[in-house]
C-alpha cells in the first residue's frame, strides 16, 4: 500500500492537501506528538514532546538558531563581568499572553523556585551553576541565598558558582524559561484556567491524547514575525496513521523524537524525495553498571563493546542515516568528527573477554548469567537483538534481553537496578558538556553506570576557566579518558529525520532537534 500511495503524492498535495488547507485557514498548520505532553511546566519537562511544547509556549532570555548560534531572545542586553561569574541581563519590553508585563521578577521566581527542594523537577541540575543553586536545592540553604536577584521590572543579576563558558546556551533551554503563578508550578491545562505563556503561541485547547490547538500569540515580544494562525497538535501514537494524514493533508509536519517516522515507510520517503534529515545532538548508548559484577572489569566491558558492528546496525536497523559513535559526544558538537576505538574490532574484542576473565578468575563457563534491558518500542527491540547477536556471535556469551515501559525502565537506570541497558539521551542544551558533564561524579545526574575518576573530575572542573581550542582540547582529553575505561558503549549519533509538506516555508530546527515554527508560514 505504501508503495502506491508515495508516487502520488505531490498529486495529493496539489489536489487535495491544498484544498484541505483552504478548509482549515490559509495559516495553519498540523503537526503530530505520539503521546500527550506530561506537563505545561517548561521548567519540569525533559520528554521530547514536553520540551517541544515548551518552545512554541514560552521564550526565555536567549534562543539557540538553527546553525547552532546563541542570539537574545527576551535579552536586549547582556553584561558579563571580567571574572565570567556575574551576568546582568537587561529585557526587552514583554508581555504575558493576557497583556500583562513580563518582568524580571518572574525569571528570578521561577529560577528559585525551581531549586526548592519540594518543586518536582527532573533538569534543576541544569541550574546548578547558579551561585548557591545546588546546596539550595539539597536543602542546605534557602532559595533566597541563590544567585538571582530581580534588580527591577527591566534588570536582572546573575551570579555564578564559576565560570560556565556554556552559560547563554544553557539559558536557552525550557528549564530557564520564566513563569507567571508568582514562580509556583504551572497548573495542567486539563484542570481548567487559563494558561498564561509568553512564547509565539498561546493555547486555545487541550484534549488528552488527542488534540492540542494553539494559537498565534499577540503579546509575543516579535508578534509581527509569527505567520501562523493556528497549530493543530495531534496526539496519535501509530505511526503509520500519521503517515497517512500526512499524505491526506490533515498533518504538514511530522518527525523528530517526539513523532518519529514508520521505520518501513523509510526507503519509500527517500525513493520519493520526501525525507528529509540533519545531524543533531542526540547519542544512542548501551550503559553499564561499573559497580555491578562482572562489568565492574573494565576489560569485560571492552570486550562488549569492540563486538560490536555499528555500522551494520546504522544500515538495517535505524535507517536514518546515523553516524557512528565512539564517544558520547555528538560529532556536531566538534570542529572534527574523533574516532576513540574502532568499529567492529572482533580480535581485540576477545583478547579483552580473555584478560577480563582472568581479571574476574573465573572461565567462560563461569561468566555470570546477564540481562540486557531496554524500552518497548520496535527499533528499540531491533537494536537490543542485534547487540544480542553480536555478543553470541563474537564472544560466545549469551544475553537474556528483557523489555519494560519507558517509565519502569527509567526507574531501574535511577536506580541502578541493573547489569545493562539500553538508552539515549540528546542534548538540552549545544555545548559537549551537556553530555560530559554527567559523569562528572558517580552521583551526576543521569550518571546511570555510577562511573567516577578523579582526573577526568579534574579535567571538567579546569575547563570551566578555558576558552575556545584549549577548553575543546580539554574536554575532548576527557573524553578519550572516559572511552578507555569504558562506562558505556556508544552506539550512533542521531540525526533528525522528518516529512513535511512543501508549501510549509521558513521552518528551522536547531541541533538539538527543537523545530521553531516562529516565522513559518504557508506559501506557494
Amino acid at each position: 500500500m505504501m508503495k502506491q500511495l508515495f508516487p502520488i503524492f505531490f498529486l495529493l498535495c496539489a489536489l487535495f492537501s491544498c484544498q484541505k488547507q483552504e478548509e482549515r485557514g490559509s495559516q495553519e498548520v498540523g503537526i503530530s506528538f505520539s503521546y500527550t505532553p506530561f506537563t505545561a511546566d517548561p521548567r519540569k519537562g525533559t520528554d521530547p514532546a514536553t520540551v517541544q511544547l515548551s518552545f512554541m509556549l514560552y521564550e526565555g532570555l536567549t534562543r539557540v538558531e538553527a546553525d547552532g548560534k546563541v542570539t537574545p531572545a527576551l535579552a536586549k542586553e547582556i553584561k558579563i563581568s571580567k571574572d565570567k561569574k556575574s551576568y546582568i541581563f537587561t529585557l526587552k519590553e514583554a508581555m504575558w499572553s493576557d497583556g500583562s508585563p513580563l518582568t524580571a521578577y518572574h525569571f528570578e521566581q521561577a529560577w528559585k523556585r525551581v531549586l526548592d527542594p519540594s518543586f518536582p523537577s527532573r533538569s534543576a541540575h541544569l541550574l546548578y551553576p547558579l551561585k548557591n543553586g545546588a546546596r539550595a536545592k539539597k536543602g542546605e540553604c534557602s532559595t533566597d541565598e541563590v544567585g538571582v536577584k530581580a534588580i527591577d521590572e527591566e534588570t536582572l543579576l546573575v551570579e555564578l558558582e564559576h565560570p560556565v563558558p556554556y552559560f547563554l546556551q544553557l539559558v536557552s533551554f525550557a528549564s530557564y524559561f520564566p513563569v507567571p503563578y508568582h514562580g509556583d508550578e504551572v497548573p495542567h491545562p486539563d484542570n481548567g484556567g487559563e494558561l498564561l505563556t509568553n512564547g509565539p503561541f498561546m493555547l486555545s485547547g487541550w484534549k488528552n491524547d488527542d488534540e492540542i490547538t494553539l494559537i498565534r500569540n499577540p503579546y509575543y515580544w516579535n508578534a509581527n514575525r509569527v505567520k501562523l494562525d493556528r497549530v493543530r497538535v495531534l496526539i496519535i501514537g501509530d505511526e503509520e496513521t500519521v503517515l497517512r494524514l500526512f499524505e491526506q493533508g490533515d498533518v504538514d509536519f511530522f518527525g523528530g523524537l517526539a513523532s518519529p517516522l514508520p521505520l518501513d515507510a523509510v526507503p519509500s520517503l527517500k525513493k520519493n524525495g520526501l525525507f528529509s534529515e540533519q545531524p543533531s545532538t542526540g547519542t544512542a548508548f548501551s550503559t553499564f553498571n561499573v559497580n555491578r559484577y562482572p562489568f565492574n572489569n573494565a576489560h569485560i566491558r571492552k570486550a562488549f563493546a569492540y563486538a560490536i558492528h555499528r555500522k551494520t546496525i546504522i544500515e538495517n536497523i535505524s535507517q536514518m542515516g546515523d553516524d557512528i559513535a565512539s564517544g558520547p559526544v555528538p560529532h556536531t558538537l566538534k570542529d572534527v568528527a574523533t574516532t576513540f576505538f574502532e568499529d567492529y574490532k572482533k580480535v581485540l574484542a576477545k583478547e579483552h573477554l580473555k584478560q577480563g576473565l582472568e581479571e574476574l578468575g573465573i572461565t567462560k563457563k563461569e561468566f555470570p548469567k546477564v540481562t540486557y534491558y531496554y524500552f518497548s518500542s520496535k527499533i528499540q527491540k531491533n537494536l537490543a537483538a542485534a547487540l544480542q547477536s553480536y555478543w553470541k556471535k563474537v564472544l560466545g556469551i549469551e544475553v537474556k534481553l528483557q523489555a519494560h515501559d519507558l517509565k519502569s525502565h527509567m526507574a531501574k537506570l535511577k536506580s541502578k537496578d541493573f547489569q545493562i541497558a539500553q538508552m539515549s539521551w540528546v542534548g538540552q542544551y549545544y555545548d559537549p558538556m551537556s553530555f560530559l558533564e554527567r559523569f562528572k561524579t558517580k552521583d551526576s545526574f543521569r550518571n546511570y553506570s555510577g562511573w567516577e575518576n578523579s582526573h577526568y573530575t579534574e579535567m571538567i572542573t579546569n575547563s570551566y576557566d578555558k576558552e575556545g581550542a584549549e577548553r575543546l582540547e580539554l574536554l575532548q582529553e576527557a573524553e578519550a579518558l572516559l572511552m578507555e575505561e569504558m562506562p558505556l558503549i556508544p552506539l550512533y549519533h542521531y540525526h533528525m529525520t522528518y516529512v513535511k509538506n512543501p508549501r510549509l516555508k521558513n521552518l528551522a530546527i536547531t541541533p538539538t532537534g527543537i523545530v521553531l515554527f516562529h516565522h513559518s508560514y504557508l506559501g506557494y
